[in-house]
């Protein structure tokens, strides 16, 4: 009977066993239990840690998107700024030219009045209006004259000595050292900028062959001499015809119809000046907008990004809490299928 008694049911194979082999076989099945929770463990562990660094990838992978992007939207603010400082400028300063301009023209002096354009630098201007022409200054003693070359297909059409030099008082002798510094540079024009005239003359008169002229009007009459030398140039006119034609330009240069027509051009500039500064007030409005919306969206991707980072930054956390309920089920599953 006491044998019976200690008699037990194998756990594997339902046989009859001793109590000890009993204990033996039930301690081997809680081993083998051990042994598999363990291992499932371990691979719960390594697939999360896989798929948490394949998240954090993907999290850093889009941060560094999100980042390029904004430095992208930045950069594209920052020319727009610069764009907008530059336009300003360039508002400010053709401002101050009209108001030097303006002022001139109420400007009186003993000796004549004082034309428009006395602040102009004319060798400027005539370098950017006129840019496939050569344009240089002389090497007199004073150097305040401009001989410009004007080029037709890699050829010289012509030579025009233009006068730079600031007077304070009209002097007749401008004019005859003008016609003797043409004859030497062998220029088939020569214009004096000037802003003092003799009395009763102003903006434009020619005296002996030489254009006397406001320094305002002088880029218009280089471009009808231009237009002309080029014009006989192609045409090969002989110096008879070419000084027959020069005459008549100049009557039409010094007719009250041409000084009309050039008066009303200069208006016309004026009032396009205007617009341009109309406009510039239209885009700062514009850029103003822009740059609130470029402002919010920098925020929205910095709350992204601090975000994203709260959520990588987490990794310890996560990985000692998180397993844990996972883990238990997994126990419970094991032991349930031994």
């Amino acid at each position: 009977m006491s044998a019976r008694t200690n008699a037990e049911r194998c756990p594997w194979c339902g046989s009859e066993i001793t109590h000890a082999k009993f204990l033996q076989v039930q301690a081997a099945i809680r081993e083998d239990e051990r042994r598999k929770l363990a291992q499932a463990e371990k691979e719960f562990r390594a697939r999360v840690s896989k798929e948490l660094d394949q998240l954090k990838q993907q999290f850093e992978k889009q941060r560094r998107k999100e980042i390029a992007e904004v430095r992208q939207i930045l950069q594209k603010d920052r020319d727009a700024q610069l764009l907008k400082k530059e336009a300003e400028f360039a508002r400010e300063r053709e401002a101050l030219q009209r108001k030097i301009f303006e002022v001139s023209r109420r400007v009186k002096k003993a000796s004549g009045e004082l034309a428009e354009g006395s602040e102009i630098d004319l060798y400027e201007e005539l370098r950017g209006a006129f840019p496939e022409d050569q344009i240089a200054r002389t090497k007199g003693k004073d150097g305040g004259s401009l001989l410009h070359d004007i080029r037709y297909k890699g050829k010289s059409a012509g030579k025009i000595l233009i006068d730079t030099k600031p007077r304070a008082a009209w002097q007749h002798a401008f004019v005859t050292k003008l016609r003797q510094d043409q004859s030497e540079l062998g220029a088939e024009q020569a214009i004096l900028a000037t802003a003092v005239f003799p009395a009763g003359r102003k903006e434009l008169f020619v005296d002996s062959g030489v254009i006397v002229v406001a320094p305002a009007r002088v880029r218009a009459i280089v471009e009808v001499l231009r237009k002309a030398l080029i014009a006989m140039h192609v045409a090969k006119l002989s110096e008879a015809e070419r000084a027959d034609k020069l005459h008549r330009l100049f009557q039409f240069i010094t007719s009250a119809s041409f000084k009309k027509k050039l008066a009303e051009a200069s208006d016309l500039a004026s009032e396009a000046l205007e617009i341009d500064v109309q406009e510039k007030r239209q885009h700062d409005l514009i850029w103003k907008k822009r740059g609130t919306v470029l402002t919010r969206i920098k925020n929205v991707l910095r709350d992204i990004d601090t975000d994203v980072s709260a959520i990588v930054e987490a990794r310890d956390d996560s990985e000692t809490e998180t397993p844990r309920t996972p883990l238990r089920a997994v126990a419970y599953r094991v032991t349930s299928k031994s």
